[in-house]
């Protein structure tokens, strides 16, 4: 009897598992899972990825122009020289030059093949006698904007100042016998080797030149010989108001050899000495004919 029931409950439990394995709902994880990776898969079957463009394998490069040939040929020199350390000035020649960018600038007063006549007063500042002064006249060529030829005239009146009236009462000298310039002829090589500009507090620009000037000529004066050889130095500087004006100054150096006047009085022949005179002078330039070249 306990035979059957043991064969009866094994009956049972085959029954029961066969139920299970047929029912879909009771189905283990594992079948699951494949049955949605097999859903990815029919959906990457169904809408395929987009593929690539093709490129062609043989391409025409597009034609290169001069100007474009030299532009990239700057751009390479640029990189070849911002790679290298400049080590030295003469290393600056390495720099590519701006080929796009040119500034070409003349003076704004030129002189090259133009007169100029300069007018002027001036004054005599290192007599110890006399208060000097005058007027100035000058006619000058330029051959180039540095170089030029000027004839200059100086002509000056003198009067006695506080100290030579006071040697004159208080030691009975006569100050008239002092040797003193009354006039300067002379022919000066002018150079000038600067120039530039300069702006005022309205910010106005004023280009000017500085030149230097050496030459000789023959100087008037009260001495024994009358007219003396003068040699002189000079230096000044031009503003430009317009292309054919100027205000200049000029500041000289004259010199020379005189002897003095004998004094009835004395006894004694005065001998020969060296003078010199510094004058100051400033006035107007004008330059002429038209500058045709501007």
């Amino acid at each position: 009897m306990r035979f059957k029931i043991l064969i009866f409950i094994a009956n049972l439990l085959l029954i029961g598992e066969t139920a299970l394995a047929e029912d879909p709902a009771a189905k283990p994880a594992q079948l699951q899972s494949s049955d949605m990776v097999d859903i990815e898969e029919l959906y990457k079957t169904a809408n395929p990825p987009p593929a690539a463009p093709k490129v062609p394998s043989t391409t025409q490069a597009p034609a290169v122009s001069d100007e474009e040939k030299k532009e990239i040929q700057i751009i390479q020199n640029n990189a070849e020289v911002q790679s290298s350390k400049l080590k030295s000035v003469a290393d600056l020649n390495k720099l590519s030059p701006f080929n796009d960018i040119s500034v070409i600038q003349r003076k704004y007063l030129p002189k090259t093949g133009r007169y100029q006549l300069f007018l002027a007063g001036g004054l005599t500042t290192n007599s110890p006698w006399f208060l000097n002064v005058g007027a100035k006249v000058n006619f000058g060529y330029h051959f180039s904007e540095n170089f030029g030829l000027e004839l200059s005239g100086m002509f000056l009146s003198s009067s006695e100042n506080q100290t030579a009236k006071e040697i004159r009462e208080n030691n009975s000298l006569q100050p008239e016998k002092f040797v003193l310039t009354k006039y300067n002829l002379g022919l000066d090589l002018i150079w000038s080797p600067i120039f530039g500009k300069i702006a005022t507090l309205d910010n106005k620009i004023i280009p000017f030149d500085m030149y230097f000037s050496l030459g000789g000529g023959t100087s008037g004066t009260n001495s024994e010989e009358k007219t003396v050889p003068t040699l002189h130095v000079g230096t000044g500087q031009i503003f430009a108001i317009s292309k054919s004006t100027a205000f200049r100054w000029d500041y000289g150096w004259y010199y020379y050899q005189a002897t003095p006047a004998q004094d009835v009085a004395s006894t004694t022949a005065p001998l020969k000495g060296e003078y010199n005179d510094l004058i100051f002078t400033a006035g107007i330039s004008f330059f002429f004919p038209e500058a045709n070249y501007r």
